[in-house]
């Protein structure tokens, strides 16, 4: 069964004794983590309950199995379900999984984790048409969404904001739906008994390393603000962001702008077109988007996007320094950028 976030999440609350295997896959490993420990607590209620619960790396299976079938045919000492997960599965898990589940009598829950899989994968081709297994994407948030995970975050804390105060926080997340719920708990923790939350709160206890500095490092390389977009992007470096990761954010907001050109060409003014925009422009970034929105055309934002996809897989699959590919990607943009500006000008 292929299920959403939020089934899975549903599932956590009340977990389907028909379910044997939950297989979390995809780019996002902070999602992953952030299920899988939901998964996990919800068969055993803590991970450090040794009797109830085992993690096991990829690289320390057997291609026969033997040793997920030891821990997933394990009685707990103590009574009760056991989750048994596997971490950085890769596609040879496949065949163990087509032996252990179809007969299994245990009511244990298996979760398989993995960044590598993707939907093309055997062993993800195999589970989806299965009842006794959900798999279960866990992508970055695209923008769009973060605005509804962050509200459903503030609201599970009980939380009360208004819409301009969601943009605000939304402003400074990240697509990592774990990195969030941490900044969102910081929040709340930071206002105590206080249930309301204020633009002030927010500025003073959400971190803008995950999303502001993103948000302006995509203004500054769109922008053709060459220096300000190579210190930005060293700094996201410095602070431990990955390479790819920072190219993926500066493909999410050049979709943005390939939204509104696409609206624009249909007969929309350039205001109407940003308007749709959702979540909506914070009020400070309008006249620099506008601005990019007059220099890059339709053509030349799918040309950076292709630019920008070669990238981020030469990122992964090269031998080059990620750094160096990278950067020299936001420097040819940024440059383009700036020139794009002048002859406007």
């Amino acid at each position: 069964m292929n299920f959403k976030q939020a089934q899975i999440e549903s599932f956590c609350k009340n977990p389907n004794p028909d379910v044997k295997c939950v297989v979390l896959f995809g780019s996002n490993e902070g999602t992953i983590a952030m299920l899988q420990k939901k998964c996990a607590e919800a068969i055993c209620g803590d991970v450090q309950d040794a009797f109830r619960y085992a993690s096991l790396e990829m690289s320390e299976i057997s291609k026969e199995g033997q040793e997920i079938y030891a821990e997933y045919y394990a009685q707990s000492l103590m009574g009760g379900r056991r989750a048994v997960v596997v971490k950085n599965a890769d596609n040879t898990l496949a065949s163990v999984l087509k032996n252990l589940i179809p007969d299994t009598k245990s009511d244990n829950l298996l979760i398989v984790c993995s960044s590598s899989l993707n939907t093309k994968s055997s062993l993800i081709t195999w589970a989806k048409d299965r009842t006794d297994v959900v798999i279960v994407g866990c992508y970055d948030d695209r923008e769009e969404n973060i605005a509804e995970s962050a509200a459903a975050l503030l609201r599970a804390q009980g939380l009360i904001f208004d819409t301009a105060t969601l943009q605000v926080l939304c402003s400074r997340l990240s697509p990592d739906r774990k990195v969030n719920q941490s900044e969102i708990e910081k929040l709340a923790m930071y206002l105590g008994e206080r249930k309301n939350v204020a633009i002030a709160d927010v500025k003073a206890a959400v971190s803008d390393v995950a999303g502001a500095n993103y948000d302006d490092f995509c203004y500054y390389a769109a922008g053709g603000e060459v220096a300000k977009a190579g210190a930005m992007f060293d700094r996201l470096l410095k602070e431990g962001e990955e390479p790819a990761t920072i190219i993926r954010q500066l493909s999410y907001h050049f979709n943005k702008i390939l939204s509104c050109t696409a609206q624009i060409e249909s007969g929309k003014s350039a205001d109407e077109a940003a308007k749709s925009l959702r979540p909506p422009l914070m009020f400070y970034r309008k006249a620099a988007f506008m601005q990019q929105l007059r220099i890059w055309t339709r053509e030349r934002v799918l040309g950076v996007l292709s630019m920008l996809y070669d990238c981020e897989r030469d990122c992964k699959t090269t031998n080059l320094p990620a750094e160096q590919v990278a950067s020299y990607c936001v420097m040819r943009i940024s440059g383009a950028a700036r020139k794009l500006s002048t002859q406007r000008a």
